[in-house]
């Protein structure tokens, strides 16, 4: 080859080389989360993900240049989640940084460690950037390094979580989940925003289902934003609008039948009827507009069910769940928060004691509707005693105030306990003769709390030791980890566990039943009977037992229950209500309860002929008499043997 024709293919190759040289070196345009979602993400199952259309803006958000904070104050069903995930890995594979994400607790931070960030690492798009050894010190149940960043998952409920660590990203996960604060060390959103504070590029982000009104994190911090809501346009008029469930008289979603909905459809503002199948038309021509633009660079959404395309979410779902939730204070209050991502207002407004007072009724002993019996005990040190509030429950969740004793004496007096022991085992006689005995017994650790949760060791099976939950949003109950320890000092896998009391939520539907009014002479006449969930009280209740059932009040200034009287009525009911619910007494079957009847020989209302199905035999009820003198009653108490009488044996 002539000189000349090597040099030109140098010269050629070289040009090649600086040329690609140029292209690495020439900034890479970053692709925006929904660009790399729709490319790269992956759901539960591994398949592609595909975003609704009021998605894409959401996640766009955390991609968006000069965005600082983003709120989502959001519903269930809407996809969050997966954003939140989406992100995780676009900032591995896209953005290298330090990303912090703070779950309700510790658990619960473990759990999404192990359930949704083990998955996502495995996404072809960052399989790569990180460690397959199971474990080492970049790679950890709760912590992930990848080249440039990692993710550390942490628990809101611990002080030392927010303790020696510095992000540029910080994810707060369903932050009106978390405990009121962190220790003695303060507000958990604050402590969280401020680990990125020293950040070259730094971004807050916050997600959740609202609680209650004045006392919602992420309901103050959609304020603070710019108060986004999605708008679509009614595909009949086109006039662009918010969706509101509304209340039957102007746009929302309307249904029939309108105790059991099997069709929904909504209503625009212009009166225009709008069928299910136009949704997801209605979000693709949606647009996301701010109500207080002025506060970018924080953006904020609101966004509930109804725009879901999810199965789930259809309009007639969400018109059932209302129906179901209508009639019961705590139902409603879950339907609100987590259907239509709004706080819910508490009135605090508890009965007047005189009302109780004054339409207590005449019976003794348990009731003929009482099928089960769950007690409250309650621990008082000045003067010191126990007091035991038994309560009995119908199959719809009636409930009759069946004996309230006092036993004097200091709880730390053995035999105080030795006498509450002989009153728990003993009897209560309901009209059929039969006695009745307990099934479940909810003490209270408040006070005294090793002598009590000895005592429940004495009656495993009987007596669930339980203690105030510390969230506002706790469930009416749930079980504790196990509080004791094994030889070695560690935790024990079996063991006592405490049975936590959503003593806010118990509260709240104690005062909605107790605010339900019993029927009129002229529909008792007409056949008419109480209310499901009505709270019974009879002649021997006590002005002090009313006073003490309303002892609490709601402050909506300060977010918070204030006691305005003596609870220990109050905190009995709620332990009892907290031991049916242990039980599982709402999930029983009609079956079941049929049982129960039987058992008491209590008669079972027979259906006219007519509302039966053809051939169908009568319930088993009608058919036969309890024969045996003893039987097991669900739940672990017993049925004793016929006498006469009334009242406690």
């Amino acid at each position: 080859m002539a000189q000349n024709d090597v040099v030109r293919v140098r010269g050629s190759l070289l040009a090649e080389h600086v040329g690609r040289w140029l292209l690495a070196l020439k900034p890479r345009r970053r692709m925006t989360l929904s660009e790399w979602s729709l490319k790269n993400a992956r759901l539960e199952d591994g398949t592609r993900y595909r975003p609704f259309p009021f998605q894409v803006d959401m996640m766009d958000a955390f991609t968006e240049p000069g965005v600082r904070q983003i709120t989502a104050k959001k519903s269930s069903r809407i996809g969050y989640s997966q954003i939140v995930k989406n992100y995780i890995a676009y900032c591995a594979d896209q953005s290298p940084s330090r990303v912090l994400v703070y779950q309700p607790t510790v658990d619960d931070a473990e759990d999404f460690a192990k359930d949704d960030v083990s998955k996502l690492i495995l996404w072809p798009a960052v399989r790569r950037l990180f460690s397959t050894k199971t474990r080492n010190s970049s790679n950890t149940i709760r912590s992930k390094r990848f080249p440039g960043g990692w993710i550390k998952i942490k628990g809101a409920n611990s002080p030392k979580e927010f303790r020696r660590i510095t992000a540029d990203k910080v994810i707060l996960e369903e932050p009106d989940g978390y405990p009121p604060t962190a220790g003695v060390e303060g507000d958990q959103v604050e402590l969280a925003f401020k680990r990125c504070l020293t950040s070259d590029d730094p971004l807050k982000a916050a997600g959740s289902t609202p609680t209650i009104k004045g006392f919602s994190k992420i309901d103050a911090l959609f304020e603070q934003g710019t108060q986004e809501y999605r708008y679509v346009p009614c595909p009949h008029c086109s006039e662009m609008q918010i969706l509101v469930f509304g209340d039957g008289t102007g746009a929302g979603i309307r249904y029939e039948p309108k105790e059991a909905p099997t069709r929904a459809w909504y209503v625009c503002v212009n009166g225009c009827v709008i069928e299910e199948e136009h949704k997801a038309e209605m979000d693709e021509r949606g647009e996301w507009r701010a109500h207080a633009p002025q506060n970018w660079p924080h953006r904020s959404f609101h966004i509930w069910a109804a725009y879901s395309q999810f199965a789930g979410a259809a309009w007639v779902e969400i018109a059932k769940e209302f129906v179901r939730a209508k009639k019961d204070p705590n139902k409603l209050r879950v339907f609100v928060n987590q259907v239509l991502a709004e706080t819910y207002e508490v009135k605090g407004e508890a009965p007047a004691w005189r009302q109780l007072y004054d339409r207590r009724e005449d019976y003794q002993g348990v009731p003929d509707g009482g099928l089960v019996l769950a007690a409250g005990l309650d621990v008082q040190k000045s003067p010191g005693r126990i007091e035991l509030f038994v309560w009995a429950w119908g199959q719809d969740l009636q409930c009759w105030l069946v004996d309230h004793i006092v036993i004097p004496g200091n709880p730390y007096d053995a035999a105080v306990w030795d006498e509450a022991s002989r009153v728990i085992q003993g009897a209560w006689r309901h009209p059929s003769g039969v006695d009745m005995r307990l099934s479940k017994v909810g003490a209270d650790t408040g006070f005294a709390t090793t002598q009590v949760e000895a005592w429940a060791k004495r009656h495993p099976g009987l007596v669930i030791p339980v203690k105030g939950a510390t969230t506002i949003g706790a469930p009416s109950f749930a079980w504790s980890s196990v509080r004791e320890a094994n030889a070695k000092g560690g935790r024990r896998k079996r063991g006592l566990q405490l049975g936590m009391v959503g003593g806010h939520v118990l509260t709240l539907e104690l005062y909605g039943k107790l605010s339900l009014q019993p029927p009129t002479d002229e529909e008792a006449a007409g056949g008419a009977g109480f209310p499901a969930g009505y709270v019974h009280l009879s002649k021997a209740a006590t002005e002090e037992v009313c006073k003490q059932l309303v002892g609490d009040q709601w402050v909506e200034a300060r977010g918070e229950w204030k006691q305005v009287h003596a609870t220990e009525a109050l905190d009995g009911w709620k332990y009892a209500r907290a031991c049916i619910v242990a039980m599982g007494v709402e999930r029983w079957t009609a079956a079941r309860w049929a049982d129960l009847r039987r058992a008491l020989a209590v008669p079972v209302k027979v259906e006219p002929p007519q509302a039966r199905a053809t051939g169908a035999p009568a319930p088993a009820a009608e058919q036969e008499p309890a024969k045996r003198e003893e039987r097991r009653q669900p739940g672990g108490g017993w049925l004793a043997g016929r006498g006469g009488g009334w009242g406690r044996r």
